[in-house]
């Protein structure tokens, strides 16, 4: 029997009206059909896949819908939760759980990333819950077509509405607002079926598929300020990617990247959700459960005190400043509070093995053009 985590939703405003008139290009002919985005589509072994925008029209109505305005008032992703008192793990868009006084405290603190040195394939994905837009962090992974986005599980499937989330999008080198890099609708979801089917964040990752990306241009007619879309290429070819690696191991130096946003446990606010930030250290050698998670192999970096937003950010081995590439290991998943001071002070990735691979590789299969 499937066992599913109730998560609700809280926090944040969301936009619901649309101040700009937006415009796009006739369409070119439609791309085929994958699933309903209500039904999965089970593919090799355990791997299943959702249409997000499965023809040029529904991409259409996904980028109309994100309007600039829209995309400012989007709140961090924070579901929540009611962690038992088994586990100090709360998932990364919600720090509410604490530790045993004997636990040890987590090492150094996070560290910013300058806007210089911040990998330009990095950036946040925007979604709809019901009747709230949100974010997550992101990034691009190579693939073939060039097309292909990692992040968290939880910033792609609803499991409280058991179905995937609405109107996604992948903004890279999001800083501030800018969009300049392009903005790119979702094709199709890509994950484990354990995820979506249990709620086991040994498998809250996800591989979207995106279609060509578009900038806005604004211009003004009758004293109203609107937008007309223009084609920002493909995904990879604008900002790079990084590799994906599998079976590593822990114990390894590692780059986590994100853009966490929201309060620690005891209420502070050190982050603003608007660049990138990062995290570096060694990852614990041995692995970190949370059974209200089903968490069992969990790979935990301390010293990092990400909070909401960060889910889904990249974790990156030998990330190169120069050549803007690493090998990409895991994506920020659950976050920690070890000496339950109140501060998030570690965060964990589901261990990226054989079965992540598996589901990367189907998602590296589809075009999107």
């Amino acid at each position: 029997m499937y066992r599913r985590l109730s998560l609700g939703l809280v926090g944040g405003l969301a936009a619901t009206s649309v101040v700009a008139m937006v415009s796009f290009p006739a369409p070119a002919a439609p791309a085929s059909a994958v699933t309903t985005a209500s039904l999965p589509t089970m593919l090799k072994g355990d791997v299943s896949s959702y249409a997000l925008a499965a023809t040029q029209v529904d991409m259409r109505k996904v980028a109309s819908y994100w309007s600039p305005d829209r995309l400012k008032r989007a709140s961090s992703y924070e579901p929540k939760t009611k962690p038992s008192p088994s586990t100090t793990a709360t998932t990364s868009a919600a720090e509410v759980g604490r530790a045993a006084a004997s636990t040890p405290a987590a090492s150094s603190p996070a560290a910013s990333a300058p806007a210089s040195d911040a990998p330009p394939m990095v950036g946040k994905v925007f979604f709809k819950v019901d009747d709230k837009e949100y974010w997550c962090s992101a990034s691009a992974v190579h693939s073939g077509y060039k097309n292909l986005v990692a992040t968290a599980g939880h910033c792609a499937y609803s499991l409280a509405r058991d179905k995937p989330v609405e109107n996604w999008i992948f903004i890279p080198s999001y800083a501030n607002g800018d969009t300049s890099a392009g903005i790119f609708v979702g094709h199709t979801l890509y994950m484990h079926q354990d995820f979506q089917g249990q709620g086991d964040f040994d498998r809250d990752y996800a591989f979207v598929t995106v279609y060509r990306g578009f900038t806005w241009q604004p211009y003004t007619d009758a004293g109203k300020v609107k937008y007309r879309s223009a084609d920002a290429g493909l995904l990879e070819d604008r900002v790079g990617a990084f590799h994906f690696a599998w079976n590593k191991g822990t114990g390894r130096r590692v780059q986590v990247f994100g853009y966490p946003a929201g309060a620690h446990p005891d209420g502070s606010r050190p982050y603003t959700g608007q660049d990138v930030k990062a995290c570096a250290n060694t990852t614990e050698k041995k692995m970190a459960s949370a059974p209200t998670w089903q968490l069992e192999h969990g790979v935990r970096l301390t010293g990092c005190q990400f909070t909401s937003g960060a889910s889904g950010g990249p974790w990156v081995i030998g990330y190169d400043s120069a050549k803007r590439t690493g090998w990409i290991n895991g994506v920020t998943s659950l976050t920690w509070n070890l000496n339950g001071d109140g501060r998030v002070d570690a965060v964990s990735t589901p261990y990226f093995n054989t079965v992540t691979q598996r589901v990367y590789l189907q998602a590296t299969r589809q075009s999107t053009s």
